[in-house]
């Protein structure tokens, strides 16, 4: 097949911000890419999160066939090929300062002359944010210090995303926010595992979880729920946080995973200042409760 480079259009409402947490809404650029070659790319050196990036895409990775390994520093000696996609980590600033760092599926591109890409903590800081296909938030400290499982459940999510999207069911920010929302009733078919950890301090037990979520639930622990993603557990909703930023700009993002799809279930996020709502408040488990 012939490749051919155009920039992909990303048409996403909060470009500029670190909320959002998509791709490319172009289902001719999903299908353009799915005959890549996909690289792989690891950290510079030996870490947990090499470790579980590499179990899950060789468990779970079918966008492409075969895909290639390399490091992340090899992408600063040489440019990227415009006929492969990369899965790589990325990070983003935004003007209000926030900060975060997603596992992305990349289309590269024709790099102009002088143009070289910048890594800084085995991740890539300028990737042009049209040539995202998906992306998926992480707390990359994390990743190297016990939830490098997650790695399963964000890897199955990415390619879930480009399906959507190549199915058109995705085509904008709206539509990708309704099908999350849409899969909220899903949740409570399922036992949702949360974490104490991932708590926020206004939910001390399962009892005061129970108050207001009135289905199954199982208050775990974080290396529990490490073992359900690495191990694609049915009939499991497996919660999940990052929180970024530091004092004024601290922010908190839920999320609640299939842990056997990867299906994204449930999103929401908001401020977190003076640590406050650093984690699932009564709020989320009302609208779940609720959900329809």
């Amino acid at each position: 097949m012939r490749h051919t480079l155009l920039l992909l259009p990303l048409f996403l409402a909060l470009s500029t911000t670190l909320h959002a947490q998509y791709g490319t809404f172009d289902k001719k650029a999903v299908e353009a890419a799915k005959p890549s070659t996909t690289v792989v790319l690891r950290d510079a050196s030996s870490t947990p999160f090499n470790t579980g990036l590499l179990n899950a895409v060789k468990a779970h990775w079918k966008f492409t066939a075969t895909p290639d390994f390399a490091t992340i520093t090899d992408l600063t000696s040489m440019p990227v090929d415009p006929a492969k996609t990369y899965l790589m980590k990325i990070r983003r600033s935004d003007k209000e300062k926030h900060e975060a760092t997603f596992l992305a599926l990349v289309q590269g591109w024709k790099m102009k002359k002088g143009e070289t890409l910048t890594v800084e903590g085995n991740a890539v800081t300028n990737v042009p944010p049209a040539q995202e296909l998906a992306s998926i938030m992480i707390d990359a400290k994390l990743m190297d210090n016990g939830g490098s499982d997650m790695l399963n459940v964000y890897v199955k999510h990415l390619q879930d995303y480009l399906k959507q999207v190549e199915d058109g069911k995705i085509t904008d920010k709206a539509t990708a926010d309704r099908l999350y929302a849409g899969r909220n009733r899903l949740v409570k078919d399922m036992e949702l595992w949360v974490s104490t950890e991932q708590l926020d301090k206004s939910l001390l037990d399962l009892g005061a979880i129970q108050e207001t979520y009135k289905q199954p639930v199982k208050v775990a622990g974080f290396s529990e729920l490490m073992g359900a993603a690495a191990q694609g557990t049915p009939n499991t909703a497996l919660a999940d946080v990052v929180i970024t930023g530091e004092y004024k700009t601290k922010w908190c993002f839920r999320r609640v995973f299939n842990a056997s799809t990867g299906e994204l279930m449930y999103l929401r996020d908001e401020a977190a200042l003076h640590d406050k709502k650093m984690g699932f408040i009564q709020t989320d488990l009302r609208i779940l409760e609720q959900s329809r």
